[in-house]
């Protein structure tokens, strides 16, 4: 079987496509060639993908002047055609017949470009948050809670696709599907923005900490590959006790798992910390994540601290006070995000579903 996953992420646009798209690239590569046509990745992040065996090829330059994580910035019909013929051109090089299964996780991209691949796809499969524009696809999956969730697609994809909605279709790395035990330590703080954390709300969140030092506090703080402010974090964090700064770590299931209480992005990280029992506190970094947390902070599976842009280091302060004094709602949003996910424990679960339906 031969899997393309169009995808792309960088420091500005964040990485999280790129890292939900190899997750799931992983559970397909006991079975299948998988190649990623993406921009080019941030070094850290193209080695990671290279090393899980997976070929990586150049996407032609998209015919915008720049990237967003807006949800206004899809491309006309004419930039989207002309993008996926060079696609095909690409793919025609390094594959002599036709491949199985398109994944396309891109924002910029709608039904003008899966329409198009079509010519070179057997199936297609659109990984989606917007909702906001057309996909001829033959499943759509989106894993993000909504309060609507469940017809936000009704009018735009074809009859035929199978949707794929909500918090059970997380995608998720292996290990966090681990059944071992990890002792969870009080007061034990994670903080974790993603793997580029554009507006630098790691550093802000430490300067909280230096700012909280009576208090008897611990944390972990992970920083990702496309972080571009490390040096300055690692001479601040230097002067806390008790606090460990972890880059481009393989370990974060592991640190969830030993923290009380995380302090972090939304998106593919709702549905990690509430695999993983920790409580979330959380700044929105783009206008795309505010609607699944605020519907997450409604249902109290989270506490939305604000948007980044809004959030103060007062903000910050009282969130941490917040989570020292009252243990006890900290568990329970955690618990109440966990009930969100699917209970099967089953790391393949989504991909044996899109291959169940791809052969009905």
């Amino acid at each position: 079987m031969k899997v393309v996953v169009r995808v792309d992420g960088t420091a500005q646009i964040g990485l999280g496509h790129v890292m939900r798209c190899l997750t799931l690239a992983n559970q397909f590569l006991p079975f299948a060639r998988v190649t990623f046509l993406s921009c080019p990745l941030p070094f850290a992040l193209h080695q990671q993908v290279e090393q899980a065996g997976i070929t990586l090829l150049t996407a032609p330059p998209l015919n915008s002047s720049e990237q967003s994580t807006r949800s206004d910035c899809k491309l006309d019909e004419q930039a989207q055609y002309k993008h996926a013929n060079q696609c095909i051109d690409v793919l025609s090089r390094a594959h002599n017949d036709s491949i199985d299964i398109l994944i396309i996780d891109h924002y910029q991209l709608s039904s003008a470009f899966s329409k198009t691949m079509r010519r070179c796809s057997k199936h297609i499969v659109v990984i989606d948050d917007l909702a906001n524009r057309q996909h001829d696809c033959d499943v759509l999956l989106d894993q993000n809670l909504y309060d609507n969730y469940e017809v936000r697609y009704e009018q735009l994809v074809p009859s035929h696709c199978l949707k794929l909605l909500g918090p059970k279709f997380a995608i998720l790395r292996d290990e966090f599907y681990s059944s071992s035990v990890i002792p969870r330590k009080d007061n034990h703080f994670l903080i974790c923005f993603g793997g580029s954390d554009p507006s630098n709300l790691t550093e802000r969140v430490v300067d909280t900490l230096l700012s909280l030092k009576s208090l008897t506090i611990s944390a972990d703080i992970v920083v990702g590959a496309g972080y571009t402010h490390t040096d300055s974090l690692k001479t601040k964090v230097s002067s806390l006790a008790n606090v460990t700064l972890h880059v481009a770590c393989s370990y974060i299931a592991q640190l969830m798992k030993t923290a009380s209480t995380m302090i972090g992005a939304g998106g593919s990280m709702h549905w990690e910390r509430a695999a993983s029992g920790v409580a979330g506190m959380i700044i929105t970094l783009a206008d795309n994540q505010i609607e699944t947390t605020r519907c997450l902070h409604k249902q109290q599976c989270c506490l939305w601290i604000g948007k980044s842009d809004d959030v103060t280091q007062e903000d910050i302060s009282e969130a941490i006070n917040f989570a020292i004094s009252s243990p006890e709602k900290m568990r329970k949003l955690a618990d109440n995000a966990a009930s969100l996910l699917n209970s099967n424990k089953n790391p393949s679960f989504v991909v044996d579903t899109i291959l169940n339906s791809i052969k009905r």
